[in-house]
């Protein structure tokens, strides 16, 4: 499906009409953070208001209590966070009861459990090192501070900058090496993930093209057979064809089409298809042996059971 102009300029009006800027990475600890607050983020709060002020009155709603002041979110530590996914049962029934799709269904389960701790345990320790650079810095800045307040003389804090002062010093500010650190880090992850990207799509494309390659004519019968198609024409078909041309000549939809043809693309997204044939996803698992072990660990299982 095609998107209008209108469409797209909607999106990159909130960039400043500028196409091509990608969003902020959603943060995987958003409802919970996994720390306390340091005592500069108490700081930076406390100056922010919010809440309801003094004389007016809290609104009301049934099963719910509005604070004057709004309330702190638990802290919910890594370590919590993953007893607390350990905790769930993966199903209620043993497994020699359960049936080889059940199986399955636990096995996948079972990674995906595993790879949200992974996930967890990664941007924790992402966090801690991007929170110590920054922390750095901070310190560096009020440092270099510290000892530009001290050099300067009294009657230099009181004095109007000249046009020496400027033209003696950078225009822009160099980034410090923590700065540098940081914004070298975000660039390799946008490049990463921007080829990871291209790869996935060349790799969906040549996937696409495989596929297609069933339909091409590569014998003389195919040939044949193709030929006597377009050209021995039934009478019914050809009427059908012509009803088909003059309902688009005149703009009358075809809804029962446009139906089916929707059908067959939600049923490949939801799928991870494409027209019905194994999709990417599907092909990375059969080539990494994934699918197979995982087959193998549940036919294990089921015969023990």
């Amino acid at each position: 499906m095609r998107c209008s102009a209108t469409s797209l300029s909607k999106r990159s009006l909130k960039y400043g009409g500028k196409s091509g800027v990608l969003p902020e990475v959603r943060p995987i600890f958003r409802h919970n953070p996994i720390r306390p607050k340091t005592a500069e983020e108490i700081e930076a709060d406390s100056h922010i208001e919010q809440g309801y002020a003094e004389g007016i009155p809290l609104p009301k709603r049934k099963g719910f209590k509005f604070s004057r002041v709004p309330a702190e979110k638990p802290v919910l530590t890594v370590k919590e966070r993953i007893a607390k996914i350990d905790e769930r049962p993966l199903s209620t029934k043993p497994e020699s009861e359960m049936t080889k799709k059940e199986l399955w269904a636990v096995q996948r389960d079972t990674l995906r459990r595993q790879y949200l701790k992974e996930a967890y345990v990664a941007e924790s320790k992402r966090i801690e090192k991007m929170e110590a650079l920054e922390a750095k810095r901070r310190e560096t800045e009020a440092q270099e501070k510290q000892n530009k307040q001290h050099k300067e003389s009294e009657v230099a804090q009181h004095t109007l900058p000249t046009i020496d002062s400027y033209l003696s010093g950078p225009i822009m500010r160099q980034r410090t090496p923590q700065e540098q650190a940081l914004v070298e880090e975000k660039r390799t992850l946008n490049r990463k993930m921007a080829e990871l990207e291209a790869m996935d799509a060349k790799a969906t494309q040549l996937l696409e093209l495989y596929h297609s390659a069933a339909n091409y004519i590569t014998t003389e019968q195919e040939l044949e057979h193709a030929i006597r198609e377009a050209f021995e024409v039934q009478v019914g078909r050809f009427e059908s064809s012509e009803r088909l041309i003059e309902d688009k000549l005149f703009g009358y939809a075809n809804s029962f089409a446009n139906t089916k043809s929707n059908e067959h693309y939600i049923k490949d997204a939801a799928l991870g298809e494409i027209k019905g044939q194994p999709g990417l996803d599907v092909v990375k698992d059969a080539l990494s042996g994934e699918a197979e072990r995982i087959r193998r660990e549940a036919q294990r299982k089921l015969n023990q059971g």
